[in-house]
């Protein structure tokens, strides 16, 4: 009754170091959860095994290396606010969001789902004023920024303009 299991994509194992890399201390049945979220395949106990025993010196080597990380985790696509055009695009959709109202569903005391409109106009006025600070004439040499390493969509390779398209 076994199955034979699928060859992981460059992207998926990159995936499987980088939580081996940042979060050391999940288990297997744990990993495996977090593989499913993020591809929607199911990746067996034999893979998971190999990969961690593959990637044991890649491990290390992001350990010791922030900028490695970082790299890692945006072309896997766990970082996705790492340029100023997405953060100004992201910015731009909170105020769009926050201004014009986003609808949300509620229950109501008698059990009724109800739809409502939500507003935040105080919201939108924190995401102009990031706005204003991230596109100001003022250059500092030194900025640091706060990158929200959050779950997103990994960039697709097939999808990528080749020189045969332009």
């Amino acid at each position: 009754m076994g199955t034979k299991a699928l060859m992981l994509a460059q992207v998926q194992r990159d995936f499987i170091v980088l939580l081996l890399s940042i979060q050391p201390h999940l288990s297997k049945p744990q990993m495996t959860v977090l593989f499913k979220d993020k591809f929607g395949v199911e990746l067996s106990e034999q893979q998971l095994k190999t990969q961690i025993t593959k990637s044991k010196k890649k491990v290390e080597e992001l350990q010791k290396s922030e900028a490695l990380t970082l790299e890692l985790a945006i072309r896997v696509g766990l970082v996705n606010l790492h340029s100023k055009i997405n953060r100004t695009l992201e910015l731009q959709n909170i105020v769009r969001m926050c201004v014009d109202g986003y609808e949300y569903q509620t229950q109501s005391s008698r059990g009724e789902i109800v739809s409502l409109t939500k507003r935040e106009p105080k919201v939108a006025v924190d995401a102009i004023r990031s706005l204003r600070e991230e596109w100001s004439e003022k250059i500092e040499p030194i900025s640091s920024y706060t990158l929200i390493v959050k779950d997103s969509e990994p960039v697709q390779e097939e999808s990528l303009a080749g020189d045969e398209d332009l």
